[in-house]
């Protein structure tokens, strides 16, 4: 393989990385706008700090699944592993909306510590799952070897 092949591979794999990122941004914010116009407060005009929370989490969710997605590359035939990354930002969601209906004062470096401890929890959750289940429902194609 060429040096200019492996330069424009790496390119179209970042470009790829970062169309998937800003689809899961957007995707994000959508749903918390969403739950916070229409569930949340409805009728009443949000605050900077309530922008600060939907902000974050608008951006540090589709930063920590992006990790996750990215580090578990070789799972990505496994129709286990894409059930797990449903199931769980369902249960992220939950957690944090629990978390700012009974947290006051949000900072913005809450999500930063918050991420950097529930991505580890959540590749940990993948492996287990995958390792309890993944044999039993993977494609042919060396998902199932890991």
């Amino acid at each position: 393989m060429s040096s200019q092949n492996r330069r424009g591979s790496f390119f179209y794999t970042l470009l790829g990385y970062l169309t998937i990122l800003v689809i899961l941004l957007v995707i994000a914010l959508m749903i918390g706008a969403g739950v916070y116009w229409f569930v949340v407060v409805p009728g009443r005009i949000p605050t900077p700090e309530a922008f600060a929370k939907w902000s974050g989490l608008a951006i540090f969710t589709p930063l920590t699944f992006w990790w996750v997605i990215k580090q578990s590359r070789a799972r990505w035939r496994s129709s286990v592993f894409w059930m797990i990354l449903g199931a769980l930002p369902i249960v992220h969601m939950a957690c944090f909306l629990a978390g700012f209906r009974y947290v006051e004062h949000w900072r913005g470096w809450y999500f930063l510590v918050i991420c950097m401890v529930e991505a580890p929890i959540i590749m940990a959750v993948v492996e287990w799952t995958f390792g309890r289940f993944g044999n039993k429902y993977h494609f042919k194609d060396g998902a199932s070897r890991l």
